[in-house]
C-alpha cells in the first residue's frame, strides 16, 4: 500500500513540475506576445505617420504627381493631378492622358533606361515630365511650363527688339567718332585719348548688341542648322588661320591635332563659331611665353565620354554616335566651383573680369552645340589651364 502511495505521490509531483514548466512557458509566450503587439503597434503608428507624410509631401508639391505600377497603370495621384483630370486610377497612362511622350518616358524609367525629362501638351498647355523608378513602378512629376515658355519668348523678343533699336544710334556714334579721328591733327593729345577710349567702348557695345541678337535668334530657333558632311580638320583650320595674328601677338601657338580624315554631320559655319569662341577665350586667358593652344584630336577627346560619364549622364551619347572635339590651353584656369555656371549668359569668372568680353560667347557656343544634339563641358585646374569639350554627330 505504501508503495502505491509513493508512486502516486511521485506522479503528482511530476505533474506539478510539468504544470509549472508549462506555466513558465505560457508566461514567456505572453511576454513575447506583449512585445510583438507593442512592436506591431509601433509599426502601425510609423506606417500611419509615413502615409500621412507621403500625402502631405504629395499635396505640398505644386505640380501634378502620379504613381504608376510596372504595367504603367495609374495607382495614385495628388490633388492637383485629380483636379486636372490626370489621375484616373486603374487606367494606363496612354488611356488616361493619351500622350505617347509621357508613356515613352514611363517605359524608359521602368526599364531603367535614360530618364531625361520629356515635354508634351495637355489641352494646349506645355508640361515637362520627369520619372523616377522605384521597386514595382515609377513616380511621375508633371510641371506646367507654359508660362515659362511665354516669358522666355517675351524675353527673346525684347532682346531682339532692343538689339535692333540700339544698332542705329551706335552706328551714328561710330560715324561721329570717325569724323573726329579724321581731324586728329587739330585735336590736342588729351582729347585724342578720350576719343580713342570712346571708340573702344562703342566697339565693345556694338559687339555686345550683335551677340545679344545672335543669342536671341539661336534660342528662338531662327538660325537654321545646315547639316552637311564636313571635315573637322578643315573647320578647325579655318578658325585657327583667322585667329593666328591675335595668337602671335600674344606670343602663343595654335595647333590643330585633328586628323584630316575625320568627318562629321554638322553646320560648318556654326561649329566654326563655337571653335572661334573657345579659341578666343583660350588666347585671352593664356599667358605669353611659348604656351600652346590645342584643338584636340577627336580620337584623344572621345575617351572623355567614358571618363566624364557623370558630366554627360543626362544624355545617351556613345563614342559610336559622336566625335568629341576639345580646345586645351595652359592659361589661368577656372575654379571648380565656377565651372557649373560658365555657360550662363553674362557670367564671368572673377579672375577674368578684367579681360573684357560680353560674357555671351560660351552661352552662344552651348546653344549651337545643343542645336546639333550634342553637349559641351569643361575641365580645369587653376594655374594649369582649361580644356573645353563638345560633341558633334559622326558621319560614317
Amino acid at each position: 500500500m505504501f508503495g502505491v502511495i509513493g508512486v502516486s505521490f511521485a506522479a503528482v509531483m511530476l505533474l506539478l513540475m510539468r504544470v509549472r514548466r508549462l506555466t513558465n512557458e505560457l508566461d514567456a509566450l505572453s511576454d513575447q506576445h506583449r512585445q510583438l503587439r507593442q512592436q506591431c503597434d509601433a509599426l502601425a503608428r510609423e506606417a500611419t505617420e509615413c502615409c500621412a507624410l507621403k500625402d502631405a509631401l504629395s499635396e505640398a508639391i505644386f505640380d501634378p504627381l502620379l504613381v504608376i505600377d510596372g504595367r504603367r497603370r495609374i495607382m495614385a495621384g495628388n490633388e492637383i493631378a485629380k483636379r486636372l483630370g490626370l489621375c484616373k486610377a486603374g487606367q494606363t497612362l496612354i488611356e488616361a492622358i493619351r500622350s505617347h511622350e509621357l508613356d515613352s518616358l514611363a517605359g524608359d524609367a521602368l526599364n531603367a533606361r535614360c530618364e531625361l525629362p520629356r515635354d508634351f501638351y495637355i489641352d494646349q498647355r506645355l508640361f515637362r515630365a520627369r520619372a523616377v523608378r522605384y521597386n514595382g513602378g515609377a513616380v511621375l512629376v508633371l510641371r506646367d511650363i507654359s508660362e515659362l515658355q511665354r516669358l522666355g519668348r517675351a524675353r527673346r523678343d525684347f532682346v531682339a527688339n532692343i538689339s535692333h533699336e540700339l544698332r542705329t544710334p551706335l552706328a551714328t556714334i561710330g560715324l561721329l567718332l570717325e569724323s573726329l579721328r579724321l581731324e586728329a591733327a587739330a585735336i590736342p593729345p588729351n582729347p585724342q585719348r578720350l576719343i580713342a577710349h570712346m571708340d573702344a567702348q562703342v566697339t565693345s557695345l556694338t559687339q555686345l548688341v550683335q551677340e545679344l541678337s545672335e543669342l536671341a535668334q539661336i534660342e528662338a530657333g531662327q538660325v537654321p542648322m545646315r547639316m552637311v558632311r564636313a571635315s573637322l580638320y578643315q573647320v578647325a583650320n579655318t578658325v585657327i588661320h583667322r585667329l593666328l595674328p591675335q595668337a602671335e601677338s600674344a606670343g602663343l601657338r595654335l595647333v590643330n591635332e585633328i586628323p584630316e580624315h575625320l568627318y562629321g554631320l554638322f553646320d560648318p559655319a556654326q561649329i566654326q563659331r563655337v571653335l572661334s569662341n573657345l579659341l578666343h577665350n583660350a588666347i585671352k586667358f593664356t599667358p605669353a611665353g611659348g604656351a600652346t593652344v590645342f584643338v584636340l584630336s577627336a580620337q584623344e577627346a572621345v575617351a572623355q565620354l567614358a571618363k566624364l560619364r557623370v558630366a554627360l549622364a543626362e544624355v545617351d551619347l556613345t563614342p559610336e554616335d559622336v566625335w568629341v572635339v576639345g580646345v586645351r590651353d595652359t592659361g589661368v584656369g577656372i575654379p571648380r566651383e565656377e565651372l557649373p555656371r560658365i555657360f550662363e549668359r553674362f557670367y564671368k569668372v572673377d579672375r577674368a573680369r578684367g579681360q573684357g568680353g560680353s560674357g555671351l560667347g560660351l552661352a552662344i557656343a552651348k546653344h549651337i552645340v545643343e542645336a546639333h544634339g550634342g553637349r559641351i563641358w569643361a575641365e580645369s585646374t587653376v594655374g594649369k589651364g582649361t580644356t573645353f569639350y563638345f560633341t558633334v554627330p559622326r558621319e560614317e
